[in-house]
């Protein structure tokens, strides 16, 4: 269960997700208008990024290809 809530912490994961509940609120018939939410998914994953709230929690510092 732990390891389901680090992925949580993944701006990717949290955007995926969020994806396949426009798609499946689409598929139910209603309106939305998936660009605009997506953008607004995409801006406060950034600002998490940003604040550091969204990170790899496995590494302590910067985790660079070797």
């Amino acid at each position: 269960m732990k390891s389901y809530l680090k992925r949580l912490k993944n701006p990717a994961t949290i955007v995926a997700i969020c994806g396949y509940i426009l798609t499946i609120i689409s598929s139910l018939g209603f309106s939305i208008n998936s660009d605009v939410i997506m953008t607004i998914v995409n801006s406060i994953c950034a600002i998490c990024v940003l604040l550091g709230i969204l990170n790899n929690p496995e590494t302590d510092g910067i985790d660079l290809p070797k």
